[in-house]
Parts: C-alpha cells; sequence; structure tokens
C-alpha cells in the first residue's frame, strides 16, 4: 500500500487529530511523545481491550440515530409527520435532528463519529505498541469499507463525524432542553475547532486524498486473533 492509501486510512480520525492537536497522516496519531491516556479515558489498559473495543465500529453510538435517518431518506412527507407524531419527546427531537442534518451526511448518518474514534484509538494503539503497523493497517481498510458504504465524500463523513459528536455532547440533557442544546451545537467551542483546523490543515491534503482514490487490500497479519472484529 502506498504512502497516499496510508494517509487516507489515516486521515478517518482526521476530526479528532484536528482538535487535538495530532498528526492528520502519522500511523502513531501523535508523533514524538506519547499524549493520550486511554486508561483514564477510554478504560483501555492492553492489547486485548482495545481490540474489543473496536465493535464499537458497528456497534456504536451511531445505532442511536440509524432508524431516524433510515425512515427519514424513505418516507412521503406525510409519512415522516405521522411517524414524528407517534414518537415520545426525547425520540422525536433526535428524528428532527436526523432530518435537519441529512442534507449534509446522507444516509451515513451519526456514524462517522464511531469510525473515526476507532482509527484514532487504532493509531494510539500504534503508539504504545498493543498492536503493529501492519495490523492497524488492515483493520483501518476494514473501517474504510464501512466509511464507503455510509458516505461518498470527505464532507459528508466530517459532517457525519461532527453531528455525531453534537448528539453525544447533548446527551445528557433533560429532555426539555434537548432540542435547544443540539441548536447550540454549531456555536459550541470545540465543535468550531474542528472545523477551523481541518479547514486550515486538512483541505489540500483531503483534496490530494480523494475520497475515491484506489485502496489495495492489505494483509491480514496472522498475528491477529481469529475472533478479532473485521
Amino acid at each position: 500500500m502506498d504512502e497516499s492509501a496510508q494517509h487516507w486510512l489515516h486521515l478517518l480520525s482526521a476530526p479528532m487529530a484536528a482538535l487535538n492537536g495530532a498528526s492528520l497522516t502519522a500511523a502513531d496519531y501523535h508523533e514524538g511523545e506519547d499524549k493520550t491516556d486511554l486508561e483514564r479515558w477510554w478504560g483501555l489498559s492492553n492489547r486485548a481491550q482495545l481490540l474489543d473495543i473496536l465493535n464499537m465500529a458497528d456497534n456504536g453510538h451511531a445505532l442511536e440515530l440509524a432508524d431516524a435517518y433510515w425512515q427519514f431518506q424513505r418516507c412521503l412527507p406525510q409519512q415522516w409527520q405521522r411517524r414524528l407524531a407517534e414518537l415520545p419527546l426525547r425520540e422525536r427531537i433526535k428524528y428532527q435532528y436526523a432530518a435537519r442534518t441529512f442534507p449534509e451526511c446522507g444516509p451515513g448518518g451519526t456514524r462517522a463519529w464511531d469510525l473515526g474514534r476507532m482509527s484514532f484509538l487504532l493509531r494510539n494503539g500504534v503508539k504504545k505498541a498493543w498492536i503493529t503497523y501492519e495490523e492497524s493497517l488492515w483493520l483501518h481498510y476494514r473501517l474504510a469499507l464501512r466509511a464507503r458504504h455510509y458516505y461518498n465524500h470527505w464532507d459528508s463523513y466530517i459532517a457525519g463525524y461532527l453531528f455525531g459528536k453534537a448528539l453525544w455532547n447533548a446527551s445528557d440533557c433533560p429532555d426539555e432542553q434537548l432540542a435547544a442544546e443540539l441548536q447550540r451545537q454549531g456555536n459550541e467551542h470545540w465543535n468550531r475547532c474542528i472545523a477551523l483546523n481541518l479547514r486550515l490543515s486538512a483541505q489540500q491534503l483531503l483534496a490530494d486524498v480523494p475520497w475515491d482514490m484506489p485502496l489495495p487490500e492489505p494483509y491480514r497479519p496472522n498475528s491477529l486473533e481469529e475472533d478479532c472484529w473485521s
């Protein structure tokens, strides 16, 4: 796999790199000193825990809105309104959020929030020597297959990540405050930092590694456990 293809894979975690001042394309996220405390923030302290959490790529936070995005793109306007009327307040607010964000993220919805974070964890796993570079490449390729299934452009992928992060930021709000909190997320400081840093540091890079560029499948290292997520 050439350097450009490797950069494509590592750019799956570009929004997190933009937030944390990390490398957009390095295999191990932070070049130089290891700055990430995965045990404190993620409860991860070894290889087995890292490989186990990768299941979030399929079964993570995005499932919370998966049905909303699915229904919105298939319902006629009258059907959608009837669907909203059947829902309790909190679910109705989330379905309305999916409807507002669909034009930018498409049917992938907020799945990029889970895919991007798993890329971040893999790159940190390389840094901590929990997994090898070759293992990370193959697992990143599996993330890429999902990303390309759900999204058709870097813009929609990054939008999906930001919308997922916004929903997560607001997840502890009471039902009566959820709609207003979601509306405020566009002005939330760290969301604005991600968008600004990506525009300043990644715009040309993303143009140089287009979404649909060829990605040759790397070999699956024999060192990966047979029941490892893929």
